[in-house]
């Protein structure tokens, strides 16, 4: 008649150290924003004007094409404030906002972080075209998301792009 109830210790039930959550979520921006300076827009502009200049001297009209779209497409990307989106990881996959990658579909996991710097999630897909997905952690803490994502994928060691560590370096 009397139910033996589980052991407490330091007001914890025992086994419950090893508890795994089914899932972790997270809020963040999904990109770093920095704000531009005048100078900013200026040295686009001058470097904009520079290529159009040599595509005009070289008669290469569809360079000229490329270059004033680039330079558009710089601009509205240069003034877009980023929305905030939802992260979770679960048993099933990794899911942004309305989008789950099934972990099938994941070949390995690393880390970004230094501090005051960088702090982002990089996936490493399947996929032959978008082959890496980088989510930004915001205020998770990367040891947490490490832990689970050790549950479902290998950690593999990933450099940083030529383009992320460009764009950072220019404030883009």
């Amino acid at each position: 008649e009397s139910q033996s109830k589980p052991e407490r210790s330091n007001g914890i039930i025992d086994g419950s150290h090893d508890f795994k959550p089914s899932q972790l979520s997270w809020q963040a921006q999904e990109y770093l924003y920095y704000k531009k300076t005048s100078d900013w827009y200026w040295s686009l502009a001058f470097a904009g004007l520079a290529m159009a200049g040599v595509a005009v001297y070289e008669q290469n009209f569809i360079f000229l094409l490329l270059v004033i779209v680039g330079v558009f497409t710089i601009l509205l990307y240069a003034v877009r404030r980023p929305k905030t989106i939802t992260v979770v990881l679960s048993g099933q996959g990794v899911g942004i906002d309305d989008r789950l990658f099934p972990y099938e579909t994941l070949q390995s996991f690393w880390i970004f972080y230094r501090v005051g710097d960088i702090k982002e999630l990089s996936l490493k897909t399947t996929n032959m075209i978008a082959n890496a997905i980088r989510i930004p952690l915001g205020n998770t803490d990367p040891v947490t998301v490490r832990s689970f994502l050790l549950r479902f994928l290998p950690e593999k060691s990933q450099d940083e792009s030529l383009i992320d560590t460009l764009t950072r370096r220019i404030g883009f």
